[in-house]
């Protein structure tokens, strides 16, 4: 459906205005003298019915990938063929007519997705129902909320279903109840051979949501996996990103060792739990200088990538003690309520409230442990709580 080989763009740019005069005297020979490459040599596939996410910073060329693939803009080198109907989710609601109707809009902008008349009134009732805007359709959009212009947005542009789906944020309009109706139908069109390209900074969403993830920074693809290996290299480009900025802060030169083991209620260490069990993880550390506001952190994520929850000592109020030669020995102590199921640690040792700022480490899946359910109930979810039934 998607075939991406060795794909590049670059951006021109110009030094000095006199540069631009240049090219406009030279009828476009001569091009600039600044070159930014937006996409450096990345390749990949997305097949019917796959669901292919997209993460990175802010300038890492997600945006620029999208436009591409959507034909709005060209590339320099590289190969790019795109099979089958598409149809992009960028920027919702863009080229409504706030002087419109609703209904007005519907035909006006249906039009330009390539929908007939007959397709837009046969969908008419379906759209405005899908995005709870019935009793409003006759109202000018210039009454309409935000949130109700890119509701009708996404209704409109996703009735019918494509054969690629390209989505940038688009999935987090509106409230709790019609982002879940939107991803539902997304899957609902995946399982029916649409193949889906999402850009999104939720991590949670795409962790859950997809089947593969390409981490991008600076144009260059770092990874195409699995959600969980994914976001976790993309959380390492984030700390690095931040240790480069803050070169007087860094794992080689600060942190001199670090040790980590979690313990079950009987002071054993071991990865199997059950749950309800009161656990502990002990993070024991040395640095070689004494660092202000020092915070030890935790996480921990599903077999999917999901996390379930997280915590640090900063949060918690607590504060940093460093024994003889500046030893640190940092504990959480807490019940498992998760699941059973496979799941991983991560930590971090950083300053302030987020490793995002004066990262020192930030290790991934330091330690896989088992969660299992022994004389408990079933349910369901993530998170096991007692609970009582009674009849009156």
């Amino acid at each position: 459906m998607i075939f991406v080989k060795n794909l590049t763009k670059i951006y021109k740019g110009y030094s000095k205005p006199t540069k631009r005069l240049w090219t406009v005297l030279s009828f476009g020979f001569y091009e600039g003298d600044i070159f930014y490459p937006a996409l450096e040599d990345i390749s990949f596939e997305v097949q019917k019915g796959e669901i292919l996410g997209i993460i990175g910073r802010n300038g890492a060329g997600k945006s620029t990938l999208l436009k591409i693939l959507t034909g709005v803009t060209g590339y320099d080198f590289g190969t790019v063929k795109v099979k089958g109907s598409l149809r992009s989710l960028l920027e919702l609601g863009v080229g409504f007519n706030p002087e419109l109707t609703g209904k007005e809009n519907l035909y006006y902008n249906g039009l330009i997705y390539g929908f007939s008349p007959y397709e837009i009134q046969k969908a008419e009732k379906e759209i405005f129902e899908f995005a709870s805007l019935e009793e409003f359709k006759n109202v000018p959009l210039k009454n309409y909320s935000s949130g109700m212009n890119v509701r009708l947005g996404f209704a409109l542009a996703s009735f019918k279903r494509p054969d690629i789906l390209l989505i940038d944020e688009a999935l987090s309009v509106g409230d709790a109840s019609f982002q879940q109706k939107s991803i539902k139908r997304i899957q609902d069109f995946v399982k029916a051979g649409t193949c889906v390209v999402v850009v999104s900074h939720d991590l949670h969403l795409l962790s859950s949501f997809c089947n593969r993830i390409l981490v991008l920074e600076r144009g260059k693809l770092i990874i195409d996996s699995i959600p969980k290996k994914a976001l976790e290299k993309y959380m390492q480009v984030l700390a690095l990103a931040e240790e480069e900025s803050h070169t007087q802060i860094s794992y080689s030169s600060i942190l001199e060792y670090y040790n980590v083991s979690i313990f079950n209620s009987s002071g054993i260490s071991t990865t199997t739990f059950f749950i309800q069990e009161q656990i502990t993880i002990k993070i024991n550390f040395t640095l070689k200088q004494k660092i202000e506001d020092l915070t030890v952190g935790f996480h921990i994520e599903d077999s999917r990538g999901i996390r379930v929850f997280g915590t640090n000592s900063h949060i918690l109020k607590t504060e940093a003690k460093p024994t003889h030669n500046l030893n640190y020995s940092c504990s959480f102590q807490f019940p498992i309520c998760f699941r059973e199921g496979k799941y991983s640690l991560s930590i971090s040792i950083h300053r302030g409230d987020s490793h995002i700022e004066g990262c020192l480490l930030w290790k991934e899946s330091i330690l896989d442990f088992e969660v299992e359910r022994i004389n408990l109930p079933k349910f369901e979810g993530l998170v096991y709580t007692p609970v009582k039934c009674n009849w009156h």
